[in-house]
């Protein structure tokens, strides 16, 4: 007999280990992923604590129900191989936190109430918001009135809910949780939205740069640059509108935009970005070149010409050393004029389509811009 048959055999893994993730692919998760999971298997366990209260009524058993069929999609959406859902992700986790604090036991709902009426008054910025849920004293609104209920202070004689019965008190404080709650969400995913578009926007404007100075290098050879301006059609013109273009790339990549969310307007902001902007800055720089090759403001000359500078008409004149310095001095204005033909236009673009958005009724409620580098402030699937 062998000495491994007198070992005990290994004990089963707990079951467990199948739900939080880490047994399903673990060299494709990290650790926010990781966290993704310890969040949904969190509400799985207060959903099973709540299935266990003796008083469950026919309503709440249908909402708990709803919660675990929520909660099956969500694990559907951590375990898609790619194009993972985020944003489908929160909003069953938004709607799985609602739902239980409807049908979680009383005792239970006080740290809930804590962690919201904090989380309210921290993220939410609109003092209309802050009036409507917490008072203008912060103290008398119904949120802090919900609070106070599940503290189990007695309410003043003249407070309306004074005199209604203790269940149907907690049925409207479990309902004014549910209604902040979301609110709070609305804010918070709209930053989240904010961010995965401004850093989904540069990662393909790098991408674009990329590919537009590939094609300024194997589209154009080295005698353009020696013959120049002989060779200002078309040859130059294509250059000077890709270096213009590359220009607007740039501002896109150092840029971190408040953008105006609203449902399906998001394939517009990428066209937009991706699209219009280097086609602006292109245009821009064209604009450039032709101003200098008609000596109306600007003009770029060689020193060896220098001596007839004083009869060209232009305001402006950039003496270089040859007429290779006079084709790269070009160059490099002409990626000023396409990084600042977006940054002048898109303040004004931004503002068109705030007007425009803020008539409709799709419009998320306004916020504070996300700060630049700000982290995000949670955990999004890889």
């Amino acid at each position: 007999m062998a000495a491994s048959d007198t070992l005990p055999p290994e004990n089963p893994p707990p079951a467990i280990l199948d739900l939080v993730g880490f047994r399903r692919r673990s060299s494709r998760y990290g650790s926010a992923t990781q966290l993704l999971w310890n969040r949904l298997e969190n509400d799985a366990s207060l959903c099973e604590l709540c299935w266990i209260r003796k008083d469950l009524t026919a309503e709440d058993r249908v909402i708990l129900e709803q919660c675990n069929q929520r909660l099956g999609v969500a694990r559907r959406c951590l375990d898609k191989q790619l194009w993972r859902w985020s944003f489908s992700f929160w909003q069953i986790i938004h709607e799985v936190d609602g739902l239980l604090l409807l049908v979680m036991p009383r005792h239970m709902l006080l740290p809930h109430a804590l962690e919201i009426q904090q989380q309210f008054e921290r993220r939410v910025t609109d003092s209309a918001q802050k009036t409507l849920w917490l008072g203008a004293d912060r103290t008398s609104g119904p949120l802090p009135q919900c609070v106070r209920v599940l503290r189990g202070e007695a309410l003043l004689s003249s407070d309306p809910e004074a005199s209604l019965p203790e269940a149907e008190r907690l049925a409207r404080c479990r309902h004014v949780l549910w209604g902040a709650q979301g609110v709070i969400n609305d804010r918070v995913d709209k930053t989240f939205w904010q961010l995965s578009i401004n850093v989904s926007i540069q990662v393909l404007s790098t991408l674009l740069l990329i590919t537009l100075s590939l094609i300024a290098l194997l589209g154009f050879n080295r005698s353009l640059v020696t013959t120049w301006p002989g060779e200002l059609v078309p040859q130059g013109l294509l250059l000077f509108s890709l270096v213009g273009a590359a220009g607007a790339v740039v501002s896109n990549m150092l840029s971190k935009e408040r953008f105006v969310v609203a449902t399906g307007a998001t394939s517009r902001f990428f066209a937009y970005h991706l699209l219009v902007k280097p086609a602006v800055g292109a245009f821009a720089a064209l604009t450039l070149l032709f101003v200098e090759q008609s000596n109306l403001l600007l003009s770029v000359i060689p020193r060896d010409p220098v001596s007839a500078a004083g009869s060209n008409p232009a305001l402006l004149n950039i003496v270089v050393r040859d007429w290779r310095a006079v084709f790269f001095t070009l160059a490099a204005l002409s990626v000023a004029a396409g990084y600042s033909a977006d940054r002048f236009l898109s303040s004004i673009m931004n503002n068109v389509l705030s007007r425009l958005l803020g008539q409709s009724e799709k419009l998320l409620p306004s916020s504070a811009p996300p700060e630049a580098g700000a982290a995000s402030r949670r955990a999004e699937p890889k």
